[in-house]
């Protein structure tokens, strides 16, 4: 890539993958990073009507699943078989709740309550800065982003949920 005698595309989801692709691999001066993301709510809104669901269900995913292209088709598939709306996103918020609780068990209690400030952070202002984050805490974090609960965008210097889910996940954990 350096010498231009080839082009290499790589697309992950895997946030850290990036970041040590971009950053740790030098790559920034021959490199673009691109994000693609989940679908703005405009989009979200306009496929749900085609599928048929009214404002108040087009509503009520957006605040659960966000733009989220497989958690939405997944939830078509149980929409479309007479599934009720509003108990399977709160299956799926507890689901997500019990992944994050699950995976805490794996850290000390210094790092849990590290979580949870990430956690209170991103509920409040729906990020979590990493301008002032230490090596320790960033490595906390990226542990999260590898089982895909937070998304870490290095350029961004940002920690979110993952998806829209996974924050209904930390709302749930902070109540």
């Amino acid at each position: 890539k350096e010498t231009h005698l080839c082009h290499v595309v790589i697309l992950t989801s895997n946030t850290v993958f990036v970041e040590r692709i971009y950053n740790d691999a030098k790559m920034k001066l021959t490199s673009d990073f691109k994000k693609i993301g989940h679908l703005e709510r405009w989009r979200v809104a306009e496929w749900l009507g085609i599928e048929g669901l009214r404002d108040k269900e087009i509503e009520l995913v957006w605040e659960y699943l966000g733009g989220c292209i497989p958690l939405i088709l997944k939830m078509l598939g149980y929409y479309q078989r007479g599934a009720n709306l509003e108990k399977y996103l709160e299956e799926q918020k507890w689901l997500a709740y019990s992944e994050i609780v699950d995976y805490l068990t794996e850290f000390e209690d210094k790092e849990r309550e590290f979580f949870i400030k990430v956690a209170e952070e991103i509920v409040k202002n729906g990020f979590y800065s990493l301008e002032k984050i230490k090596k320790n805490e960033k490595r906390l974090l990226q542990k999260w982003a590898e089982k895909e609960i937070l998304f870490y965008d290095p350029l961004k210097l940002k920690v979110t949920g993952n998806s829209r889910i996974y924050e209904k996940g930390l709302e749930l954990l902070l109540e």
